[in-house]
């Protein structure tokens, strides 16, 4: 499951870069879509896996269940691959799924799509649509386009180049990356529009307003100085999850859809 810190490219050749190990608030966010999977659930594929901790839970959760991911990220791939023996885990993006038609009862895609490049986004949710079963769910959470959402601190490199290469330099991940995308903020119309008659929007639930991205600003510098378990960078984390559980409508920096693929 795509994580935090993960960035972005145009073309999804082999990725590598840093790995933060720690589960964070993206982890939160995932488990929020295990309100929405069937306990008796047969199969699940999480697109934008990471280094596999939704899935390891997955296998708590559903031990008779199916389990796959994809990512692009092959760093994070391969701990995810340790991990998780016996866990279906390939390499690529959401854009292309390695898997038969009609495969799966649910997919999972958790702060991912803001990831894929704009000319990829409708066909990721082809491959979706095409790899769930009839009446399959995909649950999906992204960046929503609310108040707040120009603290992004994703998109710093791109808003304030000049500042972002004079306080920074070079980001850790930016010479594995040939060019970084817009970490997109989607309004639910946007996704429904982009999902198209493929899917039915049965669920949206908004979360966060302006804790959770000053909390990423909070804990940008102990990602940078490799310090993930640094106090106040766990403090933030806390600080973000109890954000996250709050909705705000609208104006909310997040936003949980679930859809149901038609027959």
């Amino acid at each position: 499951m795509p994580s935090a810190g993960r960035c972005a490219i145009r073309t999804f050749v082999r990725v590598t870069g840093p790995v933060d190990l720690r589960p964070g608030v993206s982890y939160v966010r995932a488990v929020r879509t295990s309100d929405y999977i069937d306990p008796d659930v047969d199969s699940v594929l999480d697109v934008g896996c990471n280094v596999g901790a939704w899935l390891a839970d997955c296998r708590r959760r559903y031990p008779k269940a199916r389990l796959a991911g994809i990512e692009p990220n092959g760093d994070a791939l391969a701990i995810a691959k340790q991990r998780l023996p016996g866990v279906e885990l390939h390499e690529g993006g959401a854009q292309a799924l390695p898997f038969a038609d009609a495969s799966f009862s649910v997919a999972t895609c958790v702060e991912v799509m803001e990831h894929v490049p704009t000319a990829l986004r409708e066909q990721a949710f082809r491959e979706i649509h095409r790899v769930l079963r009839p009446g399959g769910r995909l649950i999906m959470t992204v960046p929503h386009a609310g108040w707040f959402a120009f603290l992004d601190s994703n998109n710093v490199r791109l808003r304030l180049p000049g500042l972002y290469s004079a306080v920074v330099g070079r980001g850790l991940r930016d010479p594995h990356y040939r060019e970084v995308e817009w970490h997109h903020h989607f309004t639910v119309p946007e996704l429904a529009g982009l999902a198209g008659d493929r899917f039915r929007v049965t669920t949206v639930r908004f979360g966060g307003l302006f804790v959770s991205p000053l909390m990423d600003w909070v804990a940008w510098p102990f990602y940078r100085l490799g310090k993930p378990d640094h106090w106040l960078r766990q403090a933030s984390e806390r600080a973000a999850e109890w954000d996250f559980r709050h909705g705000y409508g609208s104006a909310s920096y997040r936003v949980l859809v679930v859809m149901d693929r038609g027959s």
